[in-house]
């Protein structure tokens, strides 16, 4: 379970969020809200990439920051930038050893890798360099598994099965997306939209 405690973040003289307190028992969590006001900002903080200006967040009761949760979250997001020079298979692999996880071949296939196996990150195209960012988040099989704009680039047979895979997900899931809909057949589904004032429950 995921949880806010009185979160607060500044870009200089700018305010993203304000104490900002909300816990989230649902499975399935989607962060909505224009651009620029902070939706990936709130995914890395959970993440435990950046740290707020104050506040705590917390998974399962512990720090999202601690050493221990590292192999508990799993995060696709644009501002997480993989290393240009790997190829996608070294990149694979080195995520593999990271995480003591086989790498997924299921998801190489299902998603359209193969043939880029060789390819260097830095010359993936946005759809190949967002599945191989979806993989390396999914691979250790992460309890919080955070997804920014997942479906971006992604043509509707890859939209189609990693709709599939997700609906079926055990963790939880938070999703920041500008589509209406996702998460659509969900029972369990709890909505925040950010704007300039911060973040609101829906």
């Amino acid at each position: 379970m995921l949880s806010f405690e009185h979160v607060s973040h500044h870009f200089g003289a700018r305010t993203l969020f304000q104490d900002f307190n909300q816990t989230l028992p649902e499975s399935r969590i989607v962060l909505t809200g224009a651009n620029g006001m902070g939706k990936t900002t709130l995914l890395l903080i959970a993440a435990g990439v950046l740290v707020p200006s104050a506040g705590t967040v917390y998974f399962n009761q512990q720090p999202v920051t601690a050493t221990a949760m590292r192999h508990k979250i799993g995060i696709s997001a644009n501002k997480v930038s993989l290393p240009g020079f790997f190829t996608v298979m070294e990149m694979l692999s080195f995520q593999a050893r990271q995480f003591n996880c086989p790498a997924n071949n299921e998801w190489i296939e299902r998603l359209g890798l193969s043939p880029f196996l060789n390819t260097k990150v830095d010359d993936l195209s946005l759809g190949n360099n967002k599945k191989l960012s979806l993989i390396l988040a999914l691979m250790h099989q992460p309890e919080l598994l955070l997804l920014d704009e997942p479906t971006n680039g992604l043509d509707e047979q890859t939209r189609q099965a990693l709709d599939n895979f997700l609906a079926s997900y055990p963790g939880q899931i938070v999703i920041a997306s500008h589509e209406t809909g996702v998460f659509a057949d969900a029972t369990q589904v709890r909505h925040l939209h950010l704007d300039a004032s911060g973040v609101h429950a829906r």
